[in-house]
């Protein structure tokens, strides 16, 4: 098929049942700055690498995992020096079986896997047989999402993702994180990984990380931009980059959408 909508190059597509299946390409260091998407998304990452920022919320995908996206929710994506191929299922917001990724609930690695194996199986069956099995995967997962609980994180838990994010170039030890939000320092570290799956270190370097891919993409000097978000020098950004993107500063030019 490949063709270009957009941003993106359509390599495959299918309707089925009122969803609409798309299999998309993205240029390597492509970068899109805020946007919004009118359909609600279930999402797996097929190759590269993608990373997504929503205020506070940060997000790198990981291959063959089901992730989802919410619709009119204003994000942010850098995608990484290897470009990304990516897996969706569309849905009309209205659609009453788009809640899993209006309101989705957290899935643990194993089930994420799990559930983006399945579709990626069935979209890769012979055309004969594929708008069935990619019909029962879409519906089976969008059922399994649905079903599950949703808790909701204790409000000092988001105050202590604010704070974080806040103060990401001095921020604060999780001692001091956690008198200020008048929690137990192990408490605030086991609750925030068992709510977000990712450690008080990780969520920081990885703002840390988008952040300053920005500064860099407006010419801003490796070791400024290093020094405005807050690592110990530039050799200590460009460590966190290759954990985070796979590649060092100098391949993670940006490049603005066609």
């Amino acid at each position: 098929m490949n063709h270009i909508k957009g941003y993106a190059v359509i390599d495959d597509e299918m309707r089925i049942d009122g969803l609409h299946v798309i299999e998309v390409r993205h240029a390597p260091a492509l970068v899109l700055p805020t946007h919004t998407h009118d359909t609600a998304k279930l999402g797996v990452l097929l190759a590269g690498g993608g990373s997504e920022r929503a205020g506070l919320e940060l997000e790198s995908h990981t291959p063959l995992a089901l992730f989802t996206r919410r619709p009119y929710r204003p994000h942010e994506t850098q995608y990484h020096a290897q470009g990304a191929r990516l897996l969706f299922v569309q849905m009309d917001p209205d659609d009453r079986r788009a809640r899993a990724a209006i309101d989705p609930p957290r899935l643990d690695p194993a089930t994420a896997l799990q559930l983006g194996g399945h579709l990626v199986r069935a979209f890769g069956e012979l055309r004969s047989r594929r708008s069935r099995l990619v019909r029962d995967a879409a519906h089976m997962i969008l059922h399994t999402l649905n079903e599950m609980r949703r808790p909701r994180p204790p409000a000092w838990l988001d105050e202590a993702r604010e704070l974080l994010v806040a103060n990401m170039v001095r921020p604060p030890t999780l001692r001091e994180l956690g008198r200020v939000v008048g929690a137990h320092p192990v408490h605030l570290a086991q609750s925030f990984r068992a709510h977000w799956g990712i450690t008080t270190r990780h969520y920081l370097r990885a703002h840390r990380v988008f952040r300053a891919l920005e500064f860099i993409d407006r010419g801003v000097g490796l070791a400024e931009a290093a020094a405005a978000v807050g690592f110990a020098d530039q050799s200590h950004m460009t460590r966190a980059i290759r954990l985070e993107r796979g590649a060092p500063p100098g391949a993670l030019r940006r490049q603005s959408p066609t």
